[in-house]
């Protein structure tokens, strides 16, 4: 089991103790590393926090739509806050390596275009949100 970092906020159901986020106008998106209580083992959670009347970053119970820049910005913030061991960075690493796999070019189908992602680890919010508007 991962080491307990620093305690972000404490809940019935889980604490909180690494966050990234992602924030724009309206919510603030995260990926989390949380320790639930009654499982006795952390989890990483997707989730969704809106600024509500007296209650700033009220988590919001549903889904997490981000664009696949958004969710670049997201995971690169949640690996700067530690919300992944080193063991899971190296897997997900070899994950992504192995899905680019080049395919037989007489058995596949013509390929759309895919936006290219290889300089997205160094975006920056900015452009995100230029790109969102």
């Amino acid at each position: 089991m991962p080491e307990k970092t620093e305690l972000i906020k404490d809940t019935k159901y889980c604490e909180i103790h690494n966050q990234g986020k992602y924030v724009d106008d309206n919510y603030t998106y995260c990926i989390e590393k949380i320790y639930v209580k009654k499982l006795k083992r952390f989890e990483i959670r997707f989730s969704l926090y809106k600024d509500l009347n007296g209650h700033p970053e009220k988590y919001i119970a549903r889904s997490l739509d981000v664009t696949e820049l958004e969710f670049l910005s997201l995971l690169k913030d949640a690996i700067a806050k530690n919300v992944f061991t080193p063991e899971m960075i190296d897997s997900m690493s070899k994950l992504l390596s192995s899905s680019r796999k080049p395919t037989s070019s007489k058995t596949s189908k013509p390929k759309e275009k895919k936006p290219d992602l290889t300089n997205t680890v160094d975006i920056d919010t900015k452009k995100i949100e230029k790109e969102i508007t």
